[in-house]
């Protein structure tokens, strides 16, 4: 049945099913995301019925313009390629962008994503992305970079992961979404049948404004009739599902959704909590952290879960990652969580430059800020020396708070070690005892950076070194 205008007046249906994002079953865990969720389809009016009844020039006017784009992107394709490779289509432009959010408002709707507050909208988005937005019915398209958020210049071409990674914040409809041609998340041939039906007559090559060139135009129909992982239908109701889901999620506080967005929507789930640093959901804050080793080859990885610098140059400690492994660490919690405090040890040589780290750039921050995020990943770590098994033995051996005397006590730190001091220890409370206490462990770990200790020289034990 056509499109109409009909189905985007709010208030004129009532909803036929309000799709429950649940937790996937395992079976389902293993299919494609398109045999385990259904989306509401749409049956309306005609056109010319709902123009008659409603007499509503303003959706007739969005119903045009998403007619008018639909048939520019099915000229254009969904894809060109010279001879050699893929070519990068030229940017979107605002009616595009607005006759997608016009489709994708109807979408969500359609599937019991209703109206968010303008308030609770600002709010949350604040809360996430760190973006002030306006608490009236403004409209706006707001670009959030993915990569950098701190680099607000929008991009205007579909994300390929690569180049442009980014979503817009879109008012007064209040959602979140990456930017999808037409076909990519309507059922085109069935909503704008007069429309779909003249693709098949559009060119299928151009000439290239560069040395005359032979440009190919793959369209959207063939993409349609495909049954492998370039099938558009699969796509599109991927897409249709993660549109619904990360505002659910987000906007809603729908934990449900959370499955299939960490197994569907990996990159943005941990660009949340690397990026933003949001880390008020427990669950995705766990399983970022599991997911999130230290990497010799890119330790900024790993710091990213303790810590972000603002777009103002300030630096924010994740207190809540602290209080998520003081949750869960333990001698026998599962191995990526164990891993945790070697990861800390490995981290704090990377920031001060020492072992394999000593000639690797540091990240752009002040030396108190760097000392600051030390500190704190140092104190959480030194607990456990304190906690032991029932055969006496400590959680861990690592020191902490010893390796980062013996940093400090290096000539070249000798600013940081003053700094500490004067900062109060950072308002961490044990840290001046446990500090006083390591006296012993910077002993140790500074034979182990030097070399003196091996078979034939071995360390003091602690009751020997303090009579010594």
């Amino acid at each position: 049945m056509p499109r109409s205008v009909s189905q985007y007046l709010q208030l004129s249906f009532l909803l036929v099913c309000l799709l429950s994002c649940g937790n996937p079953s395992k079976q389902q865990a293993d299919e494609s995301p398109t045999d385990s969720v259904t989306l509401e389809q749409n049956q309306h009016l005609s056109v010319e019925q709902a123009s008659s009844t409603h007499q509503d020039t303003e959706l007739q006017a969005l119903v045009q313009q998403s007619k008018q784009v639909l048939e520019k992107q099915l000229i254009e394709g969904a894809t060109i390629y010279n001879a050699d490779h893929e070519l990068q289509k030229d940017p979107f432009t605002m009616v595009e962008l607005k006759a997608f959010a016009f489709e994708a408002k109807n979408i969500l709707w359609n599937n019991g994503q209703l109206e968010w507050d303008n308030e609770d909208f600002a709010h949350t988005i604040k809360e996430i992305f760190g973006v002030s937005i306006p608490v009236d019915s403004s409209t706006a398209y707001i670009y959030v970079n993915l990569f950098d958020p701190c680099y607000s210049k929008p991009s205007y071409h579909r994300n390929d992961g690569i180049d442009h990674h980014g979503l817009f914040i879109i008012k007064p409809e209040n959602f979140i979404s990456d930017f999808y041609y037409l076909p990519e998340i309507i059922d085109y041939r069935n909503d704008y049948p007069e429309i779909a039906e003249k693709e098949a007559r559009f060119p299928d090559r151009f000439t290239g404004a560069a040395k005359a060139t032979k440009v190919h135009i793959e369209k959207w129909m063939d993409l349609e009739n495909r049954h492998d992982e370039y099938s558009l239908s699969k796509r599109r109701q991927h897409n249709r599902i993660r549109l619904l889901y990360r505002n659910r999620f987000l906007l809603g506080k729908d934990n449900s959704c959370l499955n299939w967005l960490l197994q569907n929507d990996a990159f943005f789930m941990e660009s949340l909590v690397k990026k933003f640093g949001w880390t008020n959901n427990d669950k995705l804050l766990y399983w970022v952290i599991t997911q999130s080793p230290l990497e010799i080859g890119r330790p900024d990885n790993f710091g990213s879960l303790f810590w972000r610098k603002d777009c103002s140059g300030k630096v924010k400690i994740h207190a809540n990652t602290f209080k998520l492994l003081q949750k869960h660490y333990a001698p026998d919690a599962e191995p990526k969580i164990r891993q945790v405090l070697g990861h800390m040890a490995e981290y704090l040589d990377y920031m001060m430059g020492g072992g394999a780290y000593s000639k690797r750039t540091r990240p752009d921050i002040t030396r108190e800020q760097q000392l600051e995020i030390v500190a704190n990943m140092v104190y959480f770590a030194e607990q456990y020396k304190y906690k032991k098994l029932d055969n006496g033995l400590r959680w861990s051996d690592l020191r902490m708070m010893g390796r980062l005397r013996y940093y400090l006590s290096l000539t070249e730190n000798a600013q940081e070690s003053k700094m500490l001091k004067a900062q109060n220890y950072f308002g961490l409370p044990k840290f001046k005892a446990w500090w006083d206490a390591a006296d012993y462990d910077e002993y140790y770990i500074d034979g182990e950076w030097n070399g003196p200790w091996g078979r034939d020289n071995e360390p003091l034990t602690e009751q020997e070194w303090r009579k010594k």
